[in-house]
């Protein structure tokens, strides 16, 4: 590009002034020049974007003079890109030449990219802003210099939306040493020759690179794909030949290859690769791809039954548009994100403070507003309920969209007056009608080992992780988002509006145990933000049908094993002599002419085709069956009852709820742990109604004809002592029932792989509770910091009490690391709330920070009890302890801290969305969710957005309800 017309001496006096500001961006230095970070302007955007010469942050057209009040920025660097349509001459050209080079050219290119830039100097108050064309030769070095270095940069978005698929296959140990076998068996290159050498199909094959045995692989989640055979055959040669490739993957520049090596068990590198297959005959620069790859596959098999249901395919579905049916763009496995957002920002609540409030949250935000919670909340909560995406449609494009549908067809939009010659229409830009929401998963997963990453992820342990950062944030700038001091806990349908978002959610389960000997009871409070609900198999109303579907699927598949066609059978009782399953898929019922028949025993019977498909038959069990689970009675086995001195008896267990709250999110758990440890997804269809009345499930707390249990009762002891053991804190008062682990629940939890000490902690932690309670615990606890250290020695205080008591000995301070200190300051909190809370957690930073948040509805008084009485542990000793309300109030079994404010209202609710999700576990598959908009279901697909003609409510993984006022 020619330098332009110089520039005259005024303006050039403007910017000297300001270039001591200027700075040239480093190779560590983020550059935001993609994205503005209030909106989701870009240089697409009809006023551009404004790149600050200072900070390198981006801002569009609106929010470019608030930066400047924010910083005092003066020089900004102005980008403006737009598409300009190719002739159509020109596209079919570049095809042509492409087709001549022996190429083919599926996606060329039917546009150009006019980028535009220019140097603003702005005025005070926007007033007098000036505007200098680019290049131009008169500028200082330095700002020219700022501007080339900014050009060339690489945009931060950019680099955040690669980083988090940064995860290279591991390289296999088995690779440099493979030891391959003499057999004088060369594999074709010709795909048509391959097949199984076992079962003899022809799909999904995998080479064993050692054996030269050509085995299926294994199946899909949805029973598609191979039979095992590789898998059966490094099994059968005693498990020493891990390494296989699969066939029809190779290109000289990579392969599918598979370590069934259980230390690896997983996707892998082979850095020498070529000269394994060239043992076989293969000649790897020779290959070229014909079958999808694993990560291919994992698309396609969004296209099953359970997809195809979820996400209507097939239907035609009325796109939607607009305010609060804007989509977000998946960044790659974000869909749990992206439908946990959708369904946040239907709710008035939210709307409220991260939408009505965007102002006041951007213009306090911190310099660095791309880390900050708040700020990509109301960033992102604009977009979905405003619908400022904002990127508009060209007139190019919508003049295009007019020929087409007056002009008669697709030729009509391919002609387009643009000045000049035939254009090619502009593609489809999802930014019109989505946003992509990088900035917020970039902050939400900050530091975290999974929301961090680019792999799929469960939107409900999203969801609650949301929430509680979002608690953080709420307790931490209550102020800036316009949240005054929450009141004290009260019981009444108290509007959440001043109130921290996650009380919305929270509710209280009441657990009644009683002693099935002395028949004395008590009762436990839990607060809880999601209530999950298991799903009875054996109250499905179709179990039968189910039984009969099954029993053709067997059919079908031995008729495969034996290379037949048909199966000819006994009809069911009961059932049509002409029932049939035809050829085409259909699963349709033949009519009595048409209807395959057979002599014999088999005559008028049931027919089987070995090739036909038929809609899967699920279970379909009803919600009622899920909440007659969850509110059932069960026994306890190994319950201490305090009435029988300590004893452990068997006990029954019921739950109720001790409070509604306004939104009830229901989880579905159609998972279970098989028996080889890992995840699998139950198939099954569960009944979820519009409306639901859960008042009958209210608790009634304890009644005047029960007998509670002694106020003294171990059942305290056994909640909260294990607790201070495992973590390493003192012990409270008549601790002569110390809770020492049990070696044969430790040996059971060793032999599962966990380190001695960790186990320990966990047989303590959960009283000898089982091995089932102790694993859990331990999975939930194994990134704390000591969960290797051994059990600290017990200490005993005085009769009297410990601390605030009479005679007893407080436990010994534990001093507060400055560093520690430091950090949690950084969260908002004062250096004396730091102090106490490290001192209560024993020096233990991640576990204060929990103390400091759980404890923020009452906090200063929790760390005034802390600091006079010198508790500390998870339980915490001395007065504290002795403070322990009666066991017969529902505080029996509750935590020692006090509980999170909750709001209760009547139990009536009505479904308003409801997230889905496909696949055989949570770490794979997709999200959908479906969301109740004037009274009509929109599906919200990532950034596709429709009216739902049938909303899969029998699918639904999360359903949020709404409470009904009455």
């Amino acid at each position: 590009m020619s330098s332009k017309a110089p520039v005259d001496e005024a303006a050039l006096v403007r910017v000297r002034q300001q270039m001591h500001a200027v700075r040239v961006p480093l190779y560590g230095d983020k550059v935001y020049k993609d994205e503005c970070m209030f909106t989701y302007d870009s240089p697409e955007s009809p006023g551009g974007l404004y790149v600050n010469l200072t900070t390198f942050q981006g801002f569009g057209q609106e929010m470019v003079e608030l930066d400047q009040r924010r910083t005092g920025g003066v020089l900004y660097l102005h980008l403006r890109h737009k598409r300009v349509p190719l002739p159509k001459s020109e596209v079919e050209a570049a095809r042509a030449a492409a087709q001549a080079a022996g190429q083919m050219l599926l996606n060329a290119p039917t546009y150009r990219m006019d980028k535009q830039q220019c140097l603003v100097v702005m005025g005070q108050g926007g007033a007098g802003r000036l505007e200098i064309p680019l290049p131009c030769s008169d500028l200082p070095e330095r700002v020219l210099q700022s501007i080339e270095g900014v050009l060339r940069h690489e945009s931060a978005t950019a680099a955040e939306a690669v980083a988090v698929f940064v995860e290279a296959r591991p390289v296999s140990k088995y690779a440099a040493s493979l030891e391959q076998l003499y057999t004088c068996r060369k594999i074709s290159p010709n795909p048509a020759d391959w097949r199984c050498d076992e079962t003899g199909v022809r799909e999904n094959l995998w080479l064993n690179l050692s054996t030269g045995f050509i085995g299926s692989g294994r199946k899909n989640w949805d029973g598609s794909g191979g039979n095992g055979a590789a898998l059966r055959h490094f099994e059968s040669t005693g498990r020493r030949y891990p390494l296989v490739v699969k066939l029809g993957t190779i290109t000289p520049h990579s392969a599918d290859v598979y370590s069934y090596a259980p230390e690896e068990d997983d996707m892998v590198t082979d850095p020498h690769l070529a000269q394994h297959l060239a043992h076989w005959g293969i000649d790897i620069m020779q290959m070229e791809k014909t079958e999808k790859t694993m990560s291919e596959l994992q698309a396609d098999l969004n296209t099953s039954y359970e997809f195809s249901r979820i996400t209507e395919s097939g239907a035609e579905l009325q796109p939607l548009s607009g305010p609060r049916l804007t989509g977000l763009i998946n960044l790659g496995n974000s869909c749990y994100m992206n439908s946990v957002l959708q369904v946040l920002f239907t709710l008035p609540e939210v709307v409220a403070r991260y939408v009505n409030g965007a102002a006041r949250i951007i213009s306090s935000a911190p310099p660095d507003p791309a880390g900050d919670l708040p700020t990509q909340l109301a960033k992102v909560g604009v977009a979905l309920v405003l619908g400022r995406t904002g990127h508009l449609k060209d007139q190019v494009q919508q003049d295009g969209e007019a020929a087409e549908t007056s002009g008669g067809g697709k030729e009509a939009a391919i002609e387009v007056d643009g000045g000049g010659g035939d254009l090619v229409a502009l593609p489809e830009d999802e930014r019109w009608h989505a946003v992509r929401p990088l900035a917020l998963k970039s902050v939400a997963g900050r530091g975290h080992p999974e929301f961090s990453s680019g792999r799929q992820q469960d939107a409900a342990e999203y969801f609650t992780h949301l929430m509680e950062l979002v608690s953080r944030a709420e307790h931490t700038q209550a102020e800036r988002l316009g949240l005054s001091p929450a009141a004290g806990p009260g019981a009444g349908d108290v509007a959440p509006g001043p109130l921290p978002l996650p009380t919305c959610f929270r509710l209280s389960l009441e657990d009644r145990l009683q002693c099935s000997e002395s028949g004395a009871v008590s009762y436990r409070s839990t607060p809880t933000s999601l209530l999950m609900l298991q799903v009875p198999l054996e109250a499905a109303v179709n179990a039968e049908a189910v039984a009969e579907y099954r029993d053709r699927q067997a059919k079908r598949q031995r008729l495969k094993e034996q290379q037949a066609q048909v199966y000819i059978g006994a009809a069911p009782e009961g059932a049509d002599a002409s029932t049939a399953v035809g050829p085409d898929g259909s699963g349709a019922v033949a009519s009595a002419a048409c209807a395959p028949h057979a002599s014999g025993p088999g005559s008028g019977g049931l027919v089987v085709m070995a090739d036909a498909a038929e809609e899967a038959v699920l279970p379909r069990v009803p919600f009622d069956a899920c909440l007659q689970r969850f509110s059932g009675t069960e026994v306890v086995d190994d319950y201490r009852s305090a009435a029988l001195g300590g004893r452990r008896t068997a006990a029954t267990k019921r739950t109720r709820f001790g409070t509604f709250p306004p939104y009830l999110l229901v989880q579905i758990n159609r998972y279970f742990q098989d028996t080889d440890w890992t995840l699998k997804k139950m198939e099954v269809l569960v009944d979820v109604p519009d409306h639901i009345n859960l008042e009958t499930l209210r608790a009634a707390g304890p009644q005047p004809d029960e007998r509670l249990q002694p106020e003294d009762q171990p059942e305290q002891q056994q909640t909260s002592q294990p607790q201070t053991a495992a973590s390493g804190g003192a012990g409270g008062p008549q601790q002569a029932a110390v809770v020492a682990p049990d070696e044969a629940l430790v040996s059971a939890l060793v032999d599962m792989g966990f380190g001695a000490n960790a186990c320990r902690r966990a047989a303590v932690a959960v009283a000898n509770g089982g091995a089932e309670a102790a694993m859990e615990w331990l999975l939930s606890h194994l990134e704390d910091p000591d969960i290797d250290d051994p059990l600290p020695e017990p200490t005993h205080a005085g009769t009297g009490g410990g601390g605030g008591g009479g005679g007893g000995s407080a436990p010994a301070a534990v001093a507060a690391d400055p560093d520690k200190i430091s950090q949690l300051t950084a969260m908002g909190f004062s250096e004396t709330q730091a102090t106490a809370a490290l001192h209560a957690c024993n020096g233990s930073l991640e576990r204060a920070a929990d103390w400091l948040f759980n404890h923020m509805d009452d906090l200063d008084t929790a760390v005034t009890r802390v600091l006079s009485t010198g508790d500390s542990g998870a339980a915490g000793g001395g007065a504290a302890a002795a403070a322990v309300p009666a066991a017969g109030g529902l505080a029996a079994g509750s935590s020692l801290t006090p509980q999170p404010q909750l709001l209760d209202g009547p139990g009536v609710y009505e479904l308003v969305g409801f997230i889905s999700h496909m696949g055989s576990n949570l770490a794979c598959g997709h999200y959908v969710a479906h969301i109740k908009k004037d009274g009509r279901w929109a599906i919200f697909n990532d950034d596709k957005v429709a009216v739902s003609e049938h909303p899969p409510r029998d699918l639904g993984y999360l359903y949020l309800f709404k409470r009904v006022h009455q």
